[in-house]
Order: C-alpha cells, then sequence, then structure tokens
C-alpha cells in the first residue's frame, strides 16, 4: 500500500511540478528562470508531502469519510473568511490545517465513545 500511494505521489508530484513551471515561465513577462524554477521546486515538495500525508492518513473507509468530510468544509469556510479580508493564501492553508485537525477530533472523539482512549 505504501510503496504504491509513495510511486503515486512522487508522479503527481512531477507532473504538477512541470506544469506549475510552464503556466508560470509562459504567465510572466520578466522570466528568472531560477527563481521560477526554486519556486515550482518548493511548490512541488508540499503538494507531495501533503498528499503523501493526506492519503497516508485515510486508510479506511471511516478515515476518508471523516477527513473527505471536515478538510473541504474547513477550506470553505477559510476560504470565504480569506475572501472577505483578502488573504486566500492564508485560509487555504489554515482551511487544510483546520480540516486536519478536526478530522483529528472526530476520531478521537469517536474512539472515546467507543471505549476505545485512554482510561
Amino acid at each position: 500500500m505504501n510503496k504504491n500511494l509513495f510511486s503515486r505521489t512522487v508522479t503527481i508530484t512531477i507532473i504538477f511540478g512541470i506544469l506549475f513551471f510552464i503556466l508560470n515561465y509562459f504567465g510572466q513577462h520578466d522570466r528568472d528562470i531560477p527563481a521560477l524554477v526554486g519556486k515550482s521546486i518548493l511548490a512541488a515538495l508540499v503538494l507531495g508531502v501533503l498528499y503523501f500525508t493526506l492519503f497516508a492518513m485515510m486508510h479506511t473507509p471511516e478515515l476518508k469519510f471523516k477527513f473527505g468530510t471536515t478538510i473541504p468544509i474547513a477550506m470553505l469556510i477559510c476560504v470565504i473568511i480569506g475572501g472577505i479580508l483578502s488573504t486566500l493564501k492564508i485560509a487555504i492553508i489554515a482551511g487544510l490545517v483546520l480540516g486536519v485537525i478536526a478530522g483529528y477530533i472526530w476520531v478521537y472523539i469517536d474512539k472515546r465513545k467507543q471505549g476505545g482512549g485512554p482510561k
């Protein structure tokens, strides 16, 4: 499972990095290639880490449901607030973090209800 997930992560990361570079290369008037390559590598690495982390967490249908519910709701709320405050980049990051935290809280509460928590 993790080997398949890792190979899929590497593939998606490389594709995303190349697309990110191409889109930014043709979208800029003054092309600073070293800075653009650095940004593309950084964006690809961040996407790869997030992709691997999020899909490694979701190894059961129950976890997929919980994180698949909390992350989009938190992202939507934070993007709306970020749009009002004109801070969309921060809102996207905050939404992802809050969604993951909310998912973990949901898992923790369910474990406590089922008697699986610390006693």
